[in-house]
């Protein structure tokens, strides 16, 4: 099984959408951008947070497929 690292930004997901991503360890976490170096720099500024790492999506990582939400509210 291969993992690569992930981040997530609140900024990117209500623009882009996020997609949902499996951990090794079973959980899932949201992601708006994945690489396989973990120092890949991030597009988001200071905004954007690292997630871990996460199973890639040729490995069955993707639960759910990039989309976009209307908007964050406290439910």
């Amino acid at each position: 099984m291969t993992t690569t690292h992930a981040w997530f930004s609140s900024v990117v997901a209500l623009r882009h959408g996020s997609s949902v991503y499996r951990k090794v360890d079973g959980t899932t976490v949201n992601v708006t951008r994945t690489d396989p170096v973990r120092d890949a720099g991030g597009r988001a500024g200071g905004e954007e947070q690292y997630v871990g790492q996460v199973i890639c999506t040729e490995d069955g990582g993707c639960v759910t497929a990039k989309r976009r939400v209307r908007g964050i509210g406290a439910g």
